[in-house]
């Protein structure tokens, strides 16, 4: 039995080599870039010969169908360009394989976040699982951001139950790559979802009092309830900004909805065009 595994890119040249080094035993390597302007297909071209152009979406997530499309073995790994596979996750996945343990396997994250790895929260290895590695036939990709794996009802799933055997998550960098990536990128794209009816709405409460306590129950329970204390300053500042993404998804389909656009920024340069042209056309009416 072989492998394709599935990676999506966009100006990854910093961690596209070390991902694909991890997983160059592979049968098959798909590689989906969405017009990365930086060296990323470039140093892909030295390991895969299966590089496809998809349109840059501002999330990755939609070209993972793109990218099962063109895979040709019957068992796939999807892998972010910013994971790399140890040793132990490959001879794991091997032996899942060759013994038919699952359709569906759940694999361990082993994330990184600004320079240390995080253990509580959900973002420990065993308490972030995701179903990354399957038989093609019982998996498809929805466009959904953070939201996009469709299971078929009969998969056997299997969890791997080994950190060591799970994946290395290099997230965010520093805290100026999660403010452009996440708070604002991602904000945008799930705000616009919501107000497009493609996903529900998170309800923060309908008056300043109850949005302030609902979020300050969020950072509670991710704080304390879910020990991210023990990470220290990085679990404060994953629970706090945990929170305020929650908060600026909500004042952005907030606007959306005051605009009924889920571009609110056209309608509000044109308000303010229209201010500046009332304010000169005094200068004209006293000539």
């Amino acid at each position: 039995m072989k492998i394709s595994v599935l990676i999506h890119t966009l100006n990854e040249e910093k961690n596209i080599k070390s991902c694909l080094e991890s997983v160059k035993w592979a049968d098959e390597i798909i590689v989906v870039d969405m017009y990365s302007d930086d060296n990323t297909v470039d140093i892909a071209r030295n390991y895969t010969d299966k590089i496809f152009l998809y349109e840059r979406m501002g999330y990755a997530d939609p070209a993972r169908q793109f990218a099962l499309e063109k895979a040709s073995c019957e068992w796939v790994l999807a892998v972010d360009a910013d994971e790399i596979v140890p040793l132990k996750l490959r001879n794991k996945l091997c032996e899942i394989m060759e013994k038919d343990m699952g359709d569906v396997i759940y694999v361990p994250h082993n994330n990184y976040f600004i320079g240390k790895q995080i253990f509580n929260m959900g973002w420990g290895p065993l308490g972030d699982l995701h179903p990354r590695f399957f038989k093609k036939k019982f998996v498809n990709f929805g466009d959904e951001i953070h939201e996009f794996f469709k299971i078929s009802e009969n998969a056997r799933s299997y969890s791997i139950d080994d950190p060591e055997a799970g994946f290395l998550h290099f997230s965010y960098i520093d805290f100026e790559h999660y403010i452009e990536k996440a708070l604002n990128g991602y904000t945008s794209i799930e705000a616009r979802n919501v107000f497009n009816g493609k996903k529900p709405r998170d309800e923060l409460g309908n008056s300043v009092p109850k949005i302030l306590f609902t979020l300050f129950r969020g950072f509670f329970d991710s704080y304390v309830r879910d020990k991210g204390y023990k990470d220290g300053f990085r679990g404060f500042c994953i629970a706090m900004l945990s929170n305020i993404y929650r908060l600026v998804v909500y004042m952005k389909i907030k606007l959306m909805e005051e605009y009924d656009s889920d571009n609110p920024r056209k309608e509000i340069l044109e308000e303010y065009e229209d201010i500046k042209r009332n304010i000169l056309l005094e200068y004209e009416n006293e000539k």
